[in-house]
């Protein structure tokens, strides 16, 4: 098993899990309370989630429209004594005051919620209690969704309005995920693919809207839309200018994992042995590529953190929980279940929740409960760099204390302080195998663009300037290739040996974020050196900025 020091919960959660003004509530998703300086959020009961959700979007409702609404059909003073010990039990669990007032109940002052901004309430619960609870929430939820898909409409409308089409596509797409039957939704992929060019997708748009209407609801697009079927089906290529096509499928995803043969096998012997796996470097080198085809070909069960998990404490291990089977989860033992349903609140026994996370004891049942979970399970986690403070030092413990295969990836360059101080632990113990990844030498740069089987390109003449251009960055250098080959798209002729590279967008944000973690005098000789490439040195940028060599 690795050696590595014991886990240590942060001092406090950043972000949405500690305000200034005090206690969260979370209740766009799944509900739960984050308590001011806590290590872990109190999860809510299905009445408890709706009381609160009420309070926070009707506002002051008098003690009788409550308990008709969370215990309908039941007499008035069963009623108030119901929501009386609701409420008592909620003060005890959260050890404050979350509703105040007498015979009119608001939320305390300085209880914050996450619906003032959010398009859903309550994400996908369903209050088993009945009476107008269902239907109040299924209006808020309806009102709240048109507001979004009117969002939406505009967004895609200000973007065709810039002939930025693939915006425009984007935010088209998004609406139509949440309207799958609006004929209109349907029509706004069909003109925007239309007017970007590409019929071919374009009546791929209407075969989809066509099939969903006849599969769903047995009828036919109307007149507008097979209107604008027929000014599609009508368009031809205009004379005398190439057609647009798309690059070539290889260079969107390449055959091949060219120059990671060797990471490969150390990582196959460490999954034998039973050895953390840690696989690290900057972004574009291809670790998520590498380990999700590890992944696939061990069978391990493969998560990751995204960006934004830094701001809510567990939200990277509670992905990596519902990443497990769930016969699985439900085969695990009442206690452990009860212990992680402060993480998964679905997972609850009996309706009711584990209580408070205070004290080691507490910390150690909950840290080991999430241990069995994942006891003999080969699991690849990616992207640690994005994960809260929380999942790390729940990971950290889960992965020390029981035998099993993990691969975990990250950029330690732009991760937390918390994650630095891991991946140097981690990087020390010698039962533990660190790969870094390398960039692509320029031997296997040629071997890459060879297996992509690019129409007319000379990959003698190419290679070396793609690599001085990417750096070796896989990444990189198939963003150079795929804007280059839209620049060449637009002109005749065979594809230039080297390509033209122009800037590219992906890339060039990327950079800028990675140029924002530095110092301003590291800033400036960065620039200094992109305007004077090729002719950058030393001396050159010590004459330029006024300082010493």
């Amino acid at each position: 098993m690795p050696t590595m020091p014991p886990p240590v919960l942060p001092a406090s959660v950043p972000g949405a899990v500690q305000l200034e003004t005090g206690v969260r509530l979370q209740l766009a998703d799944i509900p739960q309370v984050w308590l001011p300086g806590a290590q872990t959020s109190l999860p809510l009961s299905e009445r408890d989630a709706v009381l609160l959700a009420w309070l926070a979007l009707e506002g002051a409702t008098p003690r009788l429209r409550l308990t008709e609404l969370l215990w309908p059909g039941v007499d008035a003073a069963t009623g108030r004594n119901s929501l009386r010990q609701r409420l008592f039990k909620l003060r005890r669990q959260a050890g404050q005051d979350l509703v105040s007032g007498q015979e009119t109940l608001s939320l305390a002052a300085g209880v914050e919620h996450d619906l003032r901004v959010s398009s859903q309430v309550l994400g996908t619960l369903l209050p088993s209690m009945g009476g107008d609870t269902v239907p109040w929430l299924q209006r808020e939820r309806q009102r709240r969704r048109t507001v979004l898909c009117d969002a939406l409409t505009e967004l895609a409308a200000v973007a065709e309005r810039a002939q930025d089409w693939p915006l425009a596509l984007v935010h088209a797409h998004e609406l139509l995920a949440l309207e799958p039957l609006s004929e209109a939704a349907h029509r706004g992929v069909m003109r925007l693919h239309y007017l970007a060019g590409d019929r071919a997708a374009a009546l791929l748009a209407f075969d989809r809207c066509e099939r969903q209407l006849k599969d769903d609801v047995g009828a036919r697009p109307d007149a507008e839309t097979l209107a604008l079927l027929a000014t599609i089906e009508s368009a031809a290529p205009s004379p005398g200018l190439p057609v647009r096509a798309r690059p070539p499928a290889s260079v969107l995803r390449p055959p091949r994992l060219v120059g990671r043969q060797s990471p490969w096998r150390a990582m196959d012997e460490a999954w034998a042995a039973q050895r953390l796996v840690l696989l690290s470097g900057e972004a574009g080198l291809g670790k998520t590529r590498l380990a999700g085809d590890f992944a696939a070909a061990q069978g391990a069960l493969m998560a990751g953190a995204r960006p934004g998990d830094e701001r809510v404490a567990y939200a990277s291990f509670s992905r990596l929980l519902r990443a497990l089977p769930a016969p699985q989860l439900r085969a695990l033992p009442p206690g452990v279940r009860q212990e992680l349903s402060r993480l998964l609140p679905e997972m609850e026994q009996q309706g009711e929740a584990a209580p408070p996370l205070q004290g080691p004891s507490a910390q150690v049942r909950f840290f080991n409960a999430a241990a069995l979970a994942f006891a003999g399970r080969a699991v690849v986690f990616d992207d640690l760099h994005f994960a809260d403070e929380a999942s790390l030092a729940l990971l950290q413990s889960v992965v020390s204390s029981r035998p099993a295969r993990w691969l975990l990836t990250t950029r330690p360059a732009e991760g937390s302080p918390a994650l630095l101080e891991l991946v140097r632990a981690w990087s020390a113990a010698s039962d533990i195998v660190h790969l870094p990844l390398l960039p692509l030498t320029l031997d296997e740069v040629r071997e890459l663009l060879e297996s992509l089987r690019w129409p007319g390109l000379d990959v003698s003449a190419a290679a070396p300037v793609l690599l001085q251009r990417s750096g070796g960055n896989p990444l990189f250098l198939l963003e150079s290739l795929k804007a280059g080959w839209t620049l060449q798209d637009r002109l005749p002729g065979q594809v230039s040996s080297p390509p033209v590279v122009p800037a590219v967008p992906g890339v060039q944000a990327l950079i800028e974020r990675r140029i924002s973690r530095l110092s301003q005098g590291a800033v400036q000789l960065a620039r200094c050196a992109a305007l004077a490439s090729p002719d950058f040195s030393i001396e050159l940028a010590a004459h330029v900025l006024s300082l010493r060599t």
